[in-house]
């Protein structure tokens, strides 16, 4: 509560207003400016979401040859081994613009992705 008092002031000039009924409430003014710098505005998230479209086609360009995980990992400039997978290889593989080198071991420690054409032939 202290908090909520010392951080509505210092941001929104106002008091919080808490009611306590069947239910407790809090009301916390906020003002313009307070909430012009809070999240993505529609724009930027637009431009976010065109760099991470550009930034596959580049992958899927970039798998033309048989490439491994890591090393389509490292050209993304990503870290986390298992975020990679489910967010970029996985649906790759589910939309079939990549493919794997050795499609009976999944794990292979030897597996690589490469791209497929339009066509569905491997290029």
């Amino acid at each position: 509560m202290r908090n909520s008092y010392k951080y509505t002031k210092m941001y929104s000039g106002g008091e919080p207003i808490f009611t306590e009924a069947d239910v407790f409430t809090t009301i916390i003014p906020l003002s313009e400016a307070a909430t012009a710098m809070v999240g993505p505005s529609i724009e930027l998230a637009s431009r976010e979401q065109d760099k991470e479209q550009v930034t596959i086609q580049d992958l899927i360009q970039f798998c033309s040859i048989p490439r491994s995980r890591k090393e389509m990992q490292e050209f993304m400039g990503l870290v986390g081994r298992r975020n990679f997978s489910e967010k970029y290889i996985k649906p790759l593989l589910i939309a079939g613009k990549i493919e794997m080198t050795v499609p009976d071991k999944p794990n292979s420690r030897n597996q690589k992705y490469q791209k497929v054409n339009s066509e569905g032939i491997i290029s």
